[in-house]
């Protein structure tokens, strides 16, 4: 067994007190802190974060060590015992950060604790120096203050929101106790809401997959009082910070709260045990490079709306607001020309989910969940409504997760390809692996739904017909072959247009095809004039889905179908 102690030096600092007892199978061993987490396809160097790190043995005599590398170190013990004691500093609240306080203790054990590489499989237990009356959630198994888990893959899978104020509701879907704790300023008046919407999306999400293996669940949410929207996946939980907190029983808020819930619930199934082979088991030492973010990310983003229309928690009004929301995302990205999705799945790693160089890749996100969109509605319309892609995530966890292995994109395709019943290179060739525009077939798929696309102008003029994105007057986003792509660069400062100042012409500005407009603006502390033409528009624009004004009975039935509506 190795054996955690988790404390505070004050009750208000910012730093965690760590000490690890360990029994070392050999005088020289390792220890290692995790380089990234699950969830966040990215490295995090948490080891950036840790600080005065000593070792000693069970007489608490000093032992010889030394770091061999960013996040590695080496120790030499011939005692039965070894005590490592090491402080964290604490300070951010996101999806997959640790914080503690006087009021909290939010625990994602990845980036803070100690693993010896060689023994992951061995029991790790946590004590957790906290005030007795402070409530614990978590997945593990509790003896008190104490946490135990069956391997270090298994902790650090499993976080922890403990604290004395924390809010809980509770319901029941078949076997399993599901749980929402909320820590923050959350008016939970409408709680009797929560429960219902939680109890239908939870339930078919259930039904769709046929089993659940855990026998409690537990959304952590975190509320703070700024705007925040993050979510992270667990082995038997999901840790979600939405804020602020004053917003809590708006619609708006409201609808990000089930939407985010839903979406990680699903990761249930899809990442936390359906998972691609590359992450079959996690490396925690460097990148684990891999090709599938569309199924990962994009299929779950998909089902994670589609399953709140389908248990009826929303209606199909929201629905296609939601579906259009996609479609701004996607067709306002000019990346879609560059890079396929499963490039860009590969390349997380390389820049993160920061926005990266202008047009460069596209958000697996996004056109993940429009491609599986395309393959639903394929599979669905080929087998007259018999299957849906629902089939291919069930053949995924039967012939993958249930026999311990993980799953490469031709292992993918080719279910799939069992579903619908032929080859599927096609699909793969055109948007997976190649940046074939996906308006075209969505289009021909979308109208045998009883769903139009249309094209809709960008909506501000400098972008519609300048190919210009700009925010608090610096350019920030430049169409390609646009007329501001001529003359402008990312980080020019707009100081006037058309002889107005520039802020004061926002609201209030018109402007027309074809027409000469004057700009001055700074570039590296010079201000410059130009006069510009615009074109007929069309930078930015984007498609979005409307009903059709008369459908005819197939429709309708397909309709039904992939929405339940």
């Amino acid at each position: 067994m190795i054996q955690y102690r988790l404390s505070q030096k004050l009750p208000h600092d910012s730093f965690l007190q760590v000490e690890v007892l360990i029994k070392p199978s050999q005088a020289d061993f390792e220890v290692k802190l995790p380089d990234w987490r699950p969830g966040r396809y990215q490295l995090g160097n948490f080891s950036k974060y840790l600080r005065n790190i000593k070792a000693f043995d069970k007489n608490e005599q000093p032992l010889n060590f030394k770091k061999t590398n960013k996040n590695t170190w080496k120790i030499h013990c011939e005692a039965e015992k070894c005590i490592i004691r090491y402080e964290i500093y604490t300070s951010i609240i996101d999806g997959g950060s640790t914080f503690v306080d006087e009021e909290h203790w939010y625990l994602n054990f990845i980036n803070c604790l100690l693993y010896q590489p060689d023994e992951m499989y061995q029991v790790h237990k946590v004590q957790l120096d906290i005030p007795n009356e402070w409530k614990i959630a978590c997945g593990l198994k509790k003896e008190g203050n104490d946490l135990v888990a069956e391997s270090f893959y298994e902790l650090v899978d499993s976080p922890v929101l403990a604290g004395k104020n924390l809010q809980h509701l509770k319901y029941q879907v078949k076997e399993t106790n599901f749980h929402l704790w909320f820590r923050g300023n959350a008016d939970l008046k409408n709680k009797n809401q929560i429960l219902d919407d939680f109890v239908k999306f939870t339930a078919l999400q259930m039904e769709t997959m046929g089993e659940f293996e855990s026998e409690d669940y537990h959304f952590l949410f975190q509320i703070p009082d700024e705007k925040a929207y993050h979510g992270v996946e667990h082995l038997n939980s999901t840790c979600i910070v939405l804020g602020p907190a004053k917003e809590f029983n708006t619609e708006s808020f409201y609808n990000n709260f089930l939407g985010i819930s839903s979406h990680e619930l699903f990761h249930y199934w899809n990442i936390i045990r359906i998972r691609p082979e590359e992450m079959y088991p996690y490396n925690f030492e460097k990148e684990n490079y891999f090709t599938t973010g569309y199924v990962a990310e994009g299929v779950t983003t998909y089902y994670g709306n589609l399953f709140l229309v389908r248990s009826g928690v929303k209606d199909l009004k929201w629905y296609i607001d939601e579906i259009n929301i996609l479609f701004k995302r996607h067709f306002e990205n000019y990346g879609r020309h560059n890079t396929s999705v499963a490039e860009s799945s590969w390349d997380l790693w390389l820049d993160g989910y920061e926005a990266g160089i202008p047009h460069r890749k596209v958000s697996i996100y996004v056109k993940g969940a429009l491609i599986a969109l395309i393959l639903d509605l394929k599979i669905i319309l080929e087998s007259n409504g018999e299957k849906n892609l629902d089939d291919v995530m069930r053949k995924l966890w039967v012939e993958f997760y249930k026999k311990d292995k993980g799953y490469s994109p031709q292992d993918y395709l080719k279910s799939a390809e069992e579903v619908i019943g032929h080859d599927l290179t096609d699909y793969s060739n055109k948007f997976i692996i190649g940046c074939e525009p996906v308006e075209n077939e969505l289009k021909n798929l979308l109208s045998q739904f009883g769903f139009e696309m249309e094209m809709k102008a960008n909506e501000n003029p400098f972008a519609n017909y300048f190919g210009l994105k700009v925010n608090e007057g610096t350019i920030i986003g430049i169409a390609p072959d646009s007329p501001a792509e001529t003359v402008f660069r990312i980080g020019d400062e707009l100081i006037s247009f058309d002889n107005q100042k520039f802020e004061e012409v926002l609201d209030s500005i018109q402007i027309e095809e074809n027409t000469d407009y004057s700009f001055q603006f700074f570039r590296n502390n010079s201000l410059n004039k130009l006069t510009l033409k615009t074109k007929d528009g069309g930078f930015y624009n984007r498609y979005i889905i409307i009903e059709k004004d008369e459908r005819n009975a197939t429709e309708n039935m397909m309709r039904e179908k992939w929405l339940n509506v």
